[in-house]
């Protein structure tokens, strides 16, 4: 009995024993089975990395190789298109001395002052080196007489150099003396202009008669304003035989001659002054005269023979009670001889008279 339960437990025992090692070996070959993996996929992947790798210093190896095939072809020597030129200041300004560099391979600048090497990092505290774009500026600040000098830029390449200089001239304050001096005199007193002191008011006059418009000043004129003028209605009124002009320092008068219908209106007096003209204004009037036959109209005004005929003669005039500016006419027929003197009592001495002549050399 006992031996026979010993054969079961060992047969159990064996059994569990081979199960374990079937479940490790089991287990070993899928690890396998995942190292195997994934060494062929990273021997992918370095090989892919190491073609595109030497892909890469292939292509770079072209490019330098055409980058220098290009650099050899467009090699030039160092230039300066925009030399320095000289400057003069005085002391205490700010100058700047400019330049603009070319040339391939780039160039390396240097400055000079008098043959001294000016060295970016030594250079004294008010000198600046500046260098951009092939744009070479050296400004000086606060500038003194020992700044003065021949200042160079050398420029230099495995191709050769090329060199621009120029003068910088520093002005000195010392020994120059400026002032002011002024001299006083007494200005003269500016003479009072003259203006209206007495003046003329509306005037009546007959006709044949004389009539005299007078203005007083209240000092001598100046020299500007000797050009007094007289105007009747806006027209200017010049030296005639029956108009006559008289103007001295302290007065001016205007004289008209035998007056007539035409000359009445407003007469005005301009005189120059430094605020502008200054003016005076007065109405004319002229009365008819007498008629030298009694019981006939006045006069008529502007009596104008416009055509002469066998037959008729035509007049325009303008009747004394009539304004100004508004014509009238008339028409006379009959024997040229026989209405002359019908003519002669319709107008005025002066017109009449005037009219019978031209009739008589037409």
């Amino acid at each position: 009995m006992i031996s026979v339960l010993s054969r079961d437990i060992l047969r159990q025992t064996t059994v569990e024993d081979d199960q374990r090692e079937q479940v490790k070996w089991t287990l070993f070959g899928n690890e396998a089975e995942k190292v195997e993996v994934d060494v062929i996929r990273n021997q992918h992947i370095i090989r892919t990395r190491a073609d595109r790798l030497a892909l890469r210093r292939e292509a770079e190896k072209r490019a330098w190789v055409q980058k220098r095939f290009l650099e050899d072809l467009s090699l030039k020597p160092p230039d300066f298109p925009i030399p320095l030129r000289c400057h003069t200041v005085w002391e205490g300004m700010t100058v700047k001395l400019a330049c603009t560099v070319q040339g391939y391979p780039t160039p390396r600048v240097s400055w000079y002052k008098d043959g001294v090497p000016l060295n970016r990092f030594h250079h004294p505290w008010n000198y600046k080196l500046q260098q951009s774009y092939g744009l070479n500026v050296l400004e000086i600040r606060r500038c003194s007489v020992e700044d003065a000098g021949e200042y160079r830029a050398v420029a230099e390449s495995t191709l050769g150099e090329a060199t621009t200089f120029a003068t910088l001239l520093v002005n000195s304050y010392q020994g120059l003396e400026s002032g002011l001096e002024c001299s006083w005199n007494q200005s003269p007193v500016p003479e009072q202009e003259a203006l209206f002191e007495s003046t003329f008011p509306p005037s009546f006059a007959r006709e044949g008669e004389s009539i005299t418009l007078r203005c007083g000043f209240s000092s001598p004129l100046l020299p500007f304003q000797q050009d007094v003028a007289w105007f009747r209605d806006g027209v200017l009124v010049r030296q005639s035989s029956r108009a006559e002009l008289q103007t001295s320092s302290t007065s001016t008068t205007l004289t008209l001659k035998n007056v007539h219908k035409e000359q009445e209106g407003v007469y005005t007096i301009h005189l120059r002054t430094t605020q502008g003209v200054k003016e005076h204004s007065a109405y004319v009037y002229v009365r008819d005269g007498t008629s030298p036959i009694p019981g006939a109209p006045a006069s008529p005004l502007d009596v104008k023979c416009s055509d002469v005929n066998r037959d008729y003669v035509f007049l325009t005039w303008t009747p004394a009670q009539r304004r100004r500016g508004q014509p009238s006419g008339r028409i006379l027929r009959g024997k040229m001889g026989l209405r002359l003197a019908e003519i002669h009592g319709a107008v005025s001495k002066r017109g009449a008279r005037r009219d019978t002549r031209r009739l008589a050399e037409l």
